[in-house]
């Protein structure tokens, strides 16, 4: 019998609960342990058209990226999302910094889509073993790696502060990332990230990194593939579907 435990106790040796910062809010956050389980729904948040979907489709459990739950909740209206999936008898895991920090998780999907070489951690003081960083197969200059950013992750457009003619050590770290500049900027001659403020691009092009804004979403929605795929082939006996989120910033 599977149930959120089991599924629950696989997640963390992927990816090590434990690990997740300090200010983040990952693991079980609705529902019981006990929960039998036979239908899992995967998706990078858990926003009121997945809760409907899930709940249409008769999900048990669904599996996410971005905590459900991040600050106390004060009140729980009927159409509240942590209502709607207790009401339901729905669990959620949330994955978030530790899904960011795995081996094969957020930061190496990205640095794999993206097309580098030798891929490794890259240590911050802050933030751990959270990015990855690569090499490019040869140099590239910034115009043709934006092009590349673009056909390989799906976004419209990118932003970026131009510093050098070509490059060829990338750092990358899906969602939110500019804190990392400073280290990131000793170690590679550009970072693939996201939500960055124009003062942070001012300090970038200071100190000679290029730095690309290629949207939060867009960074980290494939990696969720990666544990649709991981949770199908360990548990054989649940079904697992993959829904997906909807970006929701608007391009024109």
């Amino acid at each position: 019998m599977l149930t959120v435990a089991k599924v629950y106790e696989y997640l963390d040796k992927e990816m090590n609960f434990s690990s997740q910062a300090a200010w983040d809010n990952s693991g079980l956050l609705v529902g019981s342990p006990d929960r039998q389980v036979s239908k899992i729904a995967v998706m990078l948040d858990a926003m009121p058209l997945n809760i409907t979907k899930a709940i249409n489709n008769g999900v048990d459990l669904i599996v996410c990226h971005h905590p459900i739950i991040f600050d106390p909740i004060a009140k729980l209206p009927a159409d509240h999302p942590v209502y709607r999936l207790a009401r339901n008898d729905i669990a959620l895991i949330a994955v978030h910094t530790p899904w960011d920090m795995a081996k094969d998780g957020v930061n190496y999907v990205l640095a794999n889509a993206l097309s580098l070489e030798r891929i490794s951690i890259l240590q911050t003081e802050e933030g751990g073993n959270m990015l990855k960083m690569g090499t490019l197969p040869s140099p590239m200059s910034e115009a043709a790696f934006c092009s590349l950013i673009k056909q390989k992750i799906g976004v419209p457009f990118v932003k970026y502060v131009s510093t050098k003619e070509n490059i060829r050590t990338v750092a990358v770290c899906g969602g939110a990332g500019a804190d990392f500049i400073d280290e990131v900027a000793r170690k590679a001659d550009a970072f693939v990230t996201s939500d960055i403020k124009y003062h942070q691009f001012l300090h970038a092009q200071d100190i000679g990194l290029t730095l690309i804004d290629a949207g939060h979403f867009t960074t980290e929605d494939m990696s969720m593939n990666t544990i649709s795929v991981k949770l199908a082939m360990e548990f054989a006996e649940a079904k697992v579907l993959r829904l997906k989120s909807v970006d929701p910033i608007s391009y024109r």
